[in-house]
């Protein structure tokens, strides 16, 4: 793990001098300098704000499925869970099933309640970014404003957005689907693990892991039919991308300039498309899109838009790991 973790950011870093080589070192350390230092500490208090918000979907969901977790207990799981996210390349795809380990760890939840419990905030905390982004590009469009500069990139977030709905439905309409699947994917992982150890027997065996997908079900369905949990955790996962965006616009107001908000919510949403880079938390990508858009959209010159991108990730990426990296030592100490 610290090996693949290494190589990451050592690929993060190099698509980072990639940015900077081509934009101009001299240009940007220009840029920095004359930012405002009130305004960054500004940015980063709106960095800890939307940590915080989206700390609230965790606490929402966890708390309703286990009412012993206290709520220090569940922060120190969210920090975790996003630090292993933000250092791992693809985090945030494989990190789930692991934060769901740690949640279940002391027996007080079954795994599968703490996976679907994990699954729906980190869901939730997602949505806004399509939410903010479409209205914004709707906004932008409206005004004349998109151009064709950026039309690859408004497919590609159609499509991603399209494909999470996709995902979405075939788990909650179709779990015969789900159920085929995973029964089939586990049965063929423990006919092969047998060849070498009977340990996976019981826990893979198909009438097992029919109780889990029925205990994975039955947690989303108590989840989804509490609506006062429901609206709380939606409310706070909007303020959570208020508070995520709110960096991108500040950054630019502490360099001098002056961003529409539609472009800051665009940017931060086509943002997003830069996570596909194989790099810890998209480092490389996020800052190439989010620079490719305030230049398109924003009007600002290269150096500009990489100096804010850049700040918008001191603000949100850096600080959530650095945070996140303390939990995550307290927490795994503490068990191990």
């Amino acid at each position: 793990m610290k090996r693949r973790i290494g190589v990451g950011f050592v690929f993060a870093v190099f698509l980072l001098g990639i940015l900077v080589y081509t934009v101009g070192s001299d240009d940007l350390i220009a840029e920095l300098f004359s930012a405002n230092p009130a305004m960054l500490a500004l940015g980063v208090l709106s960095g800890l704000l939307a940590l915080a918000f989206r700390g609230v979907v965790w606490e929402q969901f966890l708390s309703l499925v286990d009412e012993g977790l206290s709520r220090t207990q569940i922060g120190g799981l969210f920090l975790t869970a996003m630090f292993l996210k933000y250092v791992t390349p693809y985090g945030q795809i494989a990190t789930e099933p692991l934060v769901a380990y740690l949640v279940s760890k002391d027996e007080s939840m079954a795994y599968e309640d703490g996976l679907a419990s994990v699954l729906s905030a980190d869901l939730l905390n997602y949505v806004p970014y399509y939410t903010f982004g479409f209205v914004a590009l709707g906004l932008l469009t409206v005004g004349d404003a998109l151009g064709d500069g950026l039309i690859d990139q408004f497919v590609a977030f159609g499509a991603l957005f399209f494909t999470l709905v996709g995902i979405v439905a075939l788990i909650v309409y179709r779990p015969s689907v789900v159920y085929t699947v995973v029964v089939g994917l586990t049965t063929f992982i423990r006919r092969l693990v047998g060849r070498f150890s009977s340990r996976l027997d019981d826990p893979l065996a198909p009438e097992s892991v029919r109780d889990r997908l029925d205990g994975f079900y039955r947690t989303i369905e108590t989840i989804s039919a509490d609506r006062q949990t429901l609206l709380i955790a939606v409310v706070a996962a909007h303020l959570g991308m208020v508070f995520l965006m709110l960096p991108v616009y500040i950054g630019a107001s502490a360099l001098g300039y002056q961003l529409p908000f539609a472009v800051v919510a665009v940017a931060v949403a086509f943002g997003k498309l830069g996570a596909v880079v194989p790099a810890p938390g998209g480092t490389g990508g996020v800052e190439a899109m989010v620079t490719a858009t305030l230049t398109t959209l924003g009007g600002l010159d290269p150096a500009a838009a990489l100096t804010i991108a850049l700040i918008y990730r001191l603000c949100t990426y850096w600080l959530t790991v650095t945070i996140g990296g303390a939990a995550a030592g307290f927490l795994l100490t503490g068990e191990s």
